[in-house]
């Protein structure tokens, strides 16, 4: 029986990987360059990247739109902008995406403040507690201090 081809058996990794979820294509990359396979070269990898690409497999977009959608109501647009860079995505591209969604923040905070404490701060130790609950979920500093003004 014939050696499969490298580019044949990354293609099917890729295709199976993207069939779970979506990923940015330097996740998938390095994902793909971890699996073990004789002969496999980065070039390899970016020749099935580019293809799985070409064919609407793989869009930087879609990722971009659909990681910021499920996470906005969890976390502010510091904490998915880094997430997202980590990731690999191009900053231009997080920055058209997350202003889509800015609109939400100010909601999105006070829903989770809600959520988290059952009434505002009664002293500054709270109040720095509450703040930092905020900060932690990636919240510009105006909005927790809109947030925890308004409570």
């Amino acid at each position: 029986m014939p050696a499969e081809e490298p580019d044949s058996k990354l293609l099917r990794s890729a295709v199976a990987l993207l069939s779970r979820r979506d990923f940015s294509r330097v996740e998938l990359r390095r994902r793909l360059l971890r699996r073990p396979g004789p002969g496999v070269t980065a070039a390899d990898v970016d020749r099935v990247l580019d293809q799985v690409q070409a064919e609407g497999l793989l869009s930087e977009d879609r990722f971009t739109e659909e990681f910021i959608r499920a996470r906005a109501a969890r976390f502010g647009p510091v904490r998915l902008r880094h997430e997202l860079l980590r990731r690999g995505v191009d900053p231009q591209r997080i920055e058209a995406a997350l202003s889509t969604h800015q609109g939400d923040e100010l909601a999105s905070a006070q829903a989770l403040w809600h959520k988290r404490f059952e009434s505002p701060a009664t002293d500054p130790k709270e109040r720095a507690r509450q703040a930092r609950f905020l900060a932690a979920r990636g919240f510009s500093h105006d909005v927790i201090r809109r947030v925890l003004a308004s409570v």
